[in-house]
């Protein structure tokens, strides 16, 4: 059999700007059921967040109505025992490059009613489901408030179970983030070994993003995310199992050109073509909920700050950029002076 192509994070249709639209912000016991140290959603103006499903479907429709791709997020799909999923805003979301996904901890789908919850995917054509493994075996934690690795695996091996009782194949996406801690030939073959052993379809490898501003140790240089792009080319094309690779677009552009990805692939659209919402702000990154770039209208239509616009254009254009401006404004000061001035639009 083939091997099947790495997959990349796909933003090279620019005919529609893509809105990834926050409906619940919230993180612990009433969503996620947990409370990651280094969660980009751990923020005081994110942590309370939340709107009804009714609320966000108006305005995901008159924001479609306006041109805009709308992807509707919650900080876990089956937050609020399935509340979401009760609901139409997740149905049939198909427009998304991942299709119609839904991520969690893997802690809801430990409860006594995770068949339930597992239903209403099916319910809304939901066919992936996203999970984050904190490595494989379960150790003393590095950062607080970390799903261990036994969650993911019971959760894995409940979804695999159900898909062969209800005859609907989910793809299950594992999520391995990548520091200078673990960015190693050791550690990507394990992680490897680990998905195909429980049966995961995909591997997902993100880069670690120092979002508090405490962990300079563990955050990839220009000379480590170039190696990083050898060593994951590397490990993959060596492997001869069945899991598929993706890699995050947080990697950036340094080092891209060696995974064979289309030109643009690696060069951030954040602040162009790809935003934020938590209602009624406009972010101009959604995993860097940072930089407000615009307000929601009543007639939802989006009055832009061109000022944030303009700095973030000339941002991108500094050596320390790197292709994603998720990770280079909390990496880089010099990145966070470009908007050191605008301080209606920066969130502290």
């Amino acid at each position: 059999m083939s091997k099947l192509p790495i997959i990349f994070d796909d933003h090279l249709d620019h005919s529609k700007i893509e809105l990834q639209y926050f409906v619940d912000t919230r993180i612990g016991k009433n969503t996620c059921k947990a409370k990651c140290e280094f969660c980009w959603l751990d923020k005081p103006h994110l942590n309370h967040f939340k709107q009804t499903p009714e609320e966000a479907e108006v305005i995901i429709k008159g924001l479609e109505h306006h041109g805009f791709k709308v992807v509707p997020i919650v900080s876990d799909s089956f937050a609020e025992n399935g509340k979401y999923l009760r609901s139409n805003i997740f149905k049939d979301n198909d427009d998304w490059y991942m299709g119609n996904a839904a991520w969690s901890s893997g802690r809801p789908l430990l409860q006594d009613n995770y068949e339930e919850l597992l239903d209403l995917c099916i319910d809304n054509n939901v066919k992936t489901i996203i999970m984050t493994s904190h490595g494989t075996e379960d150790k003393s934690k590095d950062f607080k408030g970390l799903t261990q690795p036994s969650v993911v695996k019971k959760a894995t091996a409940r979804i695999k179970e159900f898909s062969a009782k209800r005859h609907w194949k989910f793809k299950v996406i594992l999520t391995f983030t990548i520091s200078r801690a673990n960015m190693t030939e050791q550690h990507l073959k394990s992680y490897f070994a680990h998905c195909e052993a429980l049966e995961a379809d995909v591997i997902r490898l993100n880069r670690f993003a120092d979002k508090q501003g405490i962990y300079e140790h563990l955050r990839l240089t220009k000379e480590d995310t170039i190696a990083c792009y050898q060593l994951m080319k590397k490990v993959y094309d060596e492997y001869e199992g069945n899991v598929q690779l993706s890699v995050s677009e947080d990697f950036g552009n340094w080092g891209v050109e060696v995974m064979g990805f289309p030109a643009e692939v690696g060069n951030c659209v954040a602040g162009e073509y790809l935003f934020g919402v938590v209602y009624p702000d406009v972010y101009v990154c959604p995993v860097n909920l940072t930089l407000k770039v615009g307000k929601i209208q009543p007639n939802h239509t989006i009055q832009w700050n061109q000022e944030v616009i303009d700095q973030l254009m000339a941002a991108k254009t500094h050596p320390d950029f790197g292709g994603c401006i998720g990770v280079a404004y909390p990496h880089s000061q010099e990145i966070r002076d470009y908007f050191q001035d605008l301080k209606l639009a920066t969130v502290r």
